[in-house]
């Protein structure tokens, strides 16, 4: 059994069961668990809310997530249901996190190409510029990828979406964020989304709004896809 309390958060049902199932022997150790999407046709839930379970699970180290093999159950010995502490009970899954942040910063832009000033734009400016100096410095790449979406925010001239924005990021910090998100960490990735700063800054200086709304939104649902690049 899972030692964390489950709220009405779906992934960590899905989690417990998994992680019962193999517990009971359903599932030994080196075997593959079934793909991602025949789990989701099992379990009646999306293929999103099994690859979360599955974060879970690789946290507790039941199971290791090997990029573009799959997903393999580890041995009784490694296995620490004592870290599913690491996971908050209402903690929110990545996909929930980008489809909000979809949201809240595709208007944050739009409300930027409206209201930014010169200054603000100047240092977005620089914050990509950073970006391309660390791209192979991971935490300095990450504080001005950080940097650059609260500018946006804060030209948007809107302290309740620019603290919505600051919420959103802090959420990054979670376990299940960060597991998934440093199994897709490549330089393609990174340079990737300094273009799409870039698109995104280009559509501010000009003042096109909906422009910077589509900029965003696209650079958004280029980060959503990676959530399904491990190929589980």
């Amino acid at each position: 059994m899972l030692d964390f309390p489950i709220g009405d958060r779906r992934y960590l049902q899905i989690a417990q069961d998994l992680s019962e199932r193999i517990n009971g022997g359903e599932f030994r150790t080196g075997d593959r668990l079934p793909p991602e999407r025949e789990l989701a046709a099992q379990l009646g839930v999306s293929r999103t809310t099994v690859r979360e379970a599955l974060l879970a699970l690789e946290i507790m180290r039941f199971i290791e997530i090997r990029v573009g093999s799959g997903v393999f159950v580890l041995s009784e010995n490694l296995r620490d249901s004592n870290r599913g502490n690491l996971i908050e009970s209402d903690a929110v899954g990545p996909w929930e996190v980008l489809e909000a942040r979809r949201l809240i910063e595709g208007q944050t832009a739009f409300n930027a190409a409206l209201r930014i000033d010169e200054a603000t734009l100047a240092n977005i400016k620089t914050s990509i510029e950073q970006m391309a100096s660390a791209i192979e410095d991971v935490p300095r790449f990450d504080a001005a990828d950080a940097e650059f979406h609260a500018l946006i925010a804060l030209g948007a001239g809107n302290k309740v979406l620019s603290s919505y924005v600051d919420h959103l990021w802090q959420m990054r910090q979670s376990a299940l964020w960060e597991t998934w998100y440093d199994k897709t960490r490549r330089i393609e990735n990174r340079q990737r989304s300094i273009d799409d700063h870039w698109s995104i800054y280009r559509a501010l200086k000009r003042r096109q709004p909906d422009l910077a709304l589509t900029a965003m939104h696209s650079h958004l649902d280029v980060l959503a896809g990676r959530f399904f690049e491990l190929n589980l």
